[in-house]
């Protein structure tokens, strides 16, 4: 069996085709349906309203959905299960995967000078690596080939502050 419906299912089921174009053209869906998803997921766990802030809404804002409704619904219930204490998410609370879409737009595009456009792509990048290395600023700034000394000096640069 190939997957395929039969012909005259198919016709039956095709009185009023109608198409929903991928979330990745929708983007102005993104924040209504994080929010919704957000609501919907404290309350199925029994947890206390949740907010999400703009940052971690233009993060995901920024991230092209391959998955599409489904894997941003997925995304906010792992956010609501794995911060079981936290009323407000922020882009830290995210999934390295929803960091990683470089496909889409590049940090600082709307930057107006090189110089600001490479800070912000140095910022998120630092992030990122963070992030990945769950703030540890010893292993971040070994993965980036960073003195520590260097590495803090960028970070004050740049108004990165890690939480320790």
């Amino acid at each position: 069996m190939r997957g395929n419906f039969r012909e005259d299912l198919f016709y039956r089921l095709n009185v009023i085709p109608f198409s929903v174009p991928p979330l990745r053209e929708r983007q102005e869906d993104v924040p209504i349906l994080a929010r919704h998803f957000l609501r919907e997921f404290s309350a199925t766990y029994g947890r206390r309203p949740r907010e999400i802030t703009d940052d971690a809404i233009d993060t995901l804002m920024r991230y092209s959905w391959p998955g599409n409704v489904r894997e941003l619904r997925n995304v906010i219930e792992r956010v609501v299960i794995m911060n079981p204490s936290t009323t407000r998410f922020d882009r830290k609370h995210l999934p390295p995967l929803v960091h990683r879409d470089g496909g889409r737009r590049i940090s600082g595009a709307g930057s107006s000078t090189l110089h600001q456009a490479r800070a912000a792509y140095e910022r998120d990048y630092i992030l990122k690596k963070l992030d990945e290395n769950h703030s540890n600023i010893s292993r971040t700034a070994e993965v980036l080939g960073l003195e520590r000394s260097h590495l803090y000096r960028k970070m004050k640069t740049l108004g990165i502050v890690v939480k320790e």
